[in-house]
């Protein structure tokens, strides 16, 4: 960490499949997650977060994945920092990922790293094949607890499922449940910043008063024009560059250098129906 602070990539969404198996049999998502590792070398990061979707609907990847990211640890320097996503079942991310760690919470996922006097924590959003994601009373007791204890750069949160909407009504109520209480425990805490994925769309917005970004997929992105009643995938992938300075926070999107392949897929949402998006 330089003395202007931290700097965080983040990689979310990989979307990743056995074998060689193609997502929406056309993207080479494991290809396309080791472009954006190798390319996190570039901003020299103190830490890598990969903010779940780490599989496409619980493809058993994660043996491969924990060896990729233990693999980016060592080349980079720095440590990897892994949350599920509602495509990653209960439990498949444990004790092969976050080797890090400080310290864990009630669930694998949910740990403490410390980066140079920046904590980071990592939160399990639940949500495999449910609508929306969530907190427990107990991660949010434990959470409460670790909070009690500002860290000496301040703290920033990990998780999946954002506190906030999206733009598009197709992701409407899909992310997660009951922000309030997440609020009420962050309120005068030292968390400077909360980052998220999900809705494969850079966004931003607050929650109490505290920044969140929702970062771009390294696998697919939406298109805010697909038609009424659908969600329409564009091919680029992306990764974030988050700079974490004192009483400063962030985000740039970096587009992944790779050939890309113009192309869109309609993919129908039913209404009132829990979707794996």
């Amino acid at each position: 960490m330089s003395a202007a602070g931290a700097t965080l990539v983040q990689l979310t969404d990989t979307h990743l499949l056995n074998g060689g198996a193609l997502l929406h049999g056309r993207i080479d998502t494991w290809a396309r997650t080791t472009a954006a590792l190798n390319a996190a070398a570039r901003f020299f990061p103190d830490a890598v977060l990969v903010t779940g979707d780490i599989s496409d609907r619980g493809a058993q990847v994660y043996s491969r994945a924990a060896k990729l990211f233990e693999q980016a640890e060592r080349e980079l320097g720095c440590p990897v920092i892994v949350v599920p996503g509602n495509h990653d079942p209960a439990g498949s991310v444990g004790a092969a990922f976050n080797r890090k760690r400080l310290a864990s919470g009630p669930n694998p996922a949910d740990t403490v790293h410390l980066v140079d006097g920046l904590r980071i924590i990592g939160l399990d959003t639940h949500g495999f094949r449910e609508t929306e994601g969530r907190l427990s009373g107990r991660q949010l007791q434990w959470l409460l607890a670790v909070l009690k204890t500002p860290a000496p750069r301040g703290t920033v949160l990990a998780l999946h499922h954002p506190p906030i909407d999206s733009l598009l009504p197709a992701l409407a109520g899909r992310g997660l449940a009951r922000p309030e209480e997440l609020a009420a425990v962050l309120a005068g805490s030292d968390v400077r910043g909360i980052l998220c994925g999900h809705y494969h769309l850079p966004a931003t917005g607050s929650l109490g008063g505290i920044p969140v970004w929702i970062g771009p997929a390294v696998s697919y992105n939406h298109d805010l024009f697909a038609s009424e009643g659908s969600t329409r995938g564009l091919d680029p992938s992306w990764f974030s560059v988050i700079k974490v300075g004192a009483g400063q926070l962030s985000a740039t999107p970096v587009q992944v250098a790779i050939p890309v392949a113009a192309f869109t897929r309609e993919v129908p949402v039913p209404a009132r129906q829990p979707a794996l998006l």
